[in-house]
């Protein structure tokens, strides 16, 4: 049989019968290699000495790597001093002493809200800027947030701000924001 038809049939097999198939696969002569040729080959090789060398250079490599690593890591641990790590809760009553109703925040010193409730961050938004806020969605108190507050920030911008968030929507009638 051709190589042209071989190829036909390998491409689209479902146009032949299973004899037809069975017949190219029979004309078909695929040489076997003989294994202790090959393992004999590979075993009796002069690179198998570089191998060695290469693999036992990359194994001491690696453990001394890890080695290095390990004491570093300890070395280090063991410099820092020992702090007790708990939740910081902000201090609303301090930063109000700061940047209460009367004085706004510097352009040097934003005031940056890190995981901080929003009931607490509208409480300070709503001091600053002398509005009231309605809390109409009660699960959203507890949400945390990121927020920076520039000192040239309008309230409106701070509402804008947040309402980047999916969780939760600010609206500003009169003196009023109120959260949905």
């Amino acid at each position: 049989m051709k190589k042209e038809e071989q190829i036909r049939m390998l491409l689209h097999p479902e146009k032949y019968t299973d004899e037809q198939l069975d017949q190219i696969l029979d004309e078909v002569d695929i040489p076997v290699p003989d294994a202790k040729e090959a393992l004999a080959r590979i075993t009796n090789s002069r690179q198998r000495g570089w191998y060695r060398i290469a693999a036992m250079f990359i194994g001491v490599l690696m453990l001394s790597g890890i080695a290095y690593a390990t004491i570093n890591h300890f070395m280090v641990v063991e410099e820092k001093p020992k702090v007790a790590i708990t939740e910081r809760k902000p201090d609303i009553k301090k930063v109000e002493k700061t940047y209460g109703a009367e004085m706004a925040p510097t352009k040097k010193d934003p005031v940056v809200f890190n995981n901080v409730e929003l009931q607490q961050i509208m409480q300070y938004v709503a001091d600053g800027y002398g509005v009231k806020v309605s809390f109409k969605n009660k699960a959203a108190r507890t949400i945390r947030f990121y927020l920076q507050w520039e000192a040239d920030d309008t309230l409106q911008e701070i509402i804008d701000k947040i309402n980047h968030f999916e969780k939760v929507h600010l609206t500003l009638s009169e003196e009023t924001i109120t959260i949905q």
